[in-house]
């Protein structure tokens, strides 16, 4: 895994620490912000297609799954490759999974079966 995708995980495994944050900016605005605040080796900011990808991410997602995602990981040490409850452990897959983005989108079948179109890898 590279740098980028290390810090895009990094950054946003902080979601384990909103759980206990209840007061403004909501959770999924300070996941976004951490979204928006990675930066790649040499200091510019993620490619566009990718942190808009990563921002589909959140955006698919309720503020009270977000909430509950951080309240279930409180104090938990997440990394790229472990870490976290199974529901964290799949919020980290989505977000790896924008690493090479190209903006495409395809459905993806989230909780419950409901069909949302999330940008996804397309590496070429």
């Amino acid at each position: 895994m590279n740098r980028p995708a290390v810090a895009a995980v990094t950054a946003l495994a902080a979601i384990g620490l909103l759980g206990a944050c209840q007061s403004q900016p909501s959770a999924k605005a300070v996941a976004k912000d951490a979204v928006q605040s990675i930066t790649v080796p040499g200091g510019s900011a993620l490619p566009q297609a990718q942190q808009d990808c990563m921002l589909g991410v959140i955006d698919d997602m309720s503020e009270s799954e977000i909430e509950q995602l951080g309240e279930a990981n409180v104090d938990v040490t997440i990394g790229p490759e472990t870490g976290g409850n199974p529901a964290m452990r799949e919020f980290v897959d989505r977000l790896q999974a924008c690493q090479g983005a190209t903006g495409e989108t395809t459905p993806s079948t989230p909780d419950a079966g409901s069909t949302a179109t999330t940008p996804v890898t397309t590496e070429g």
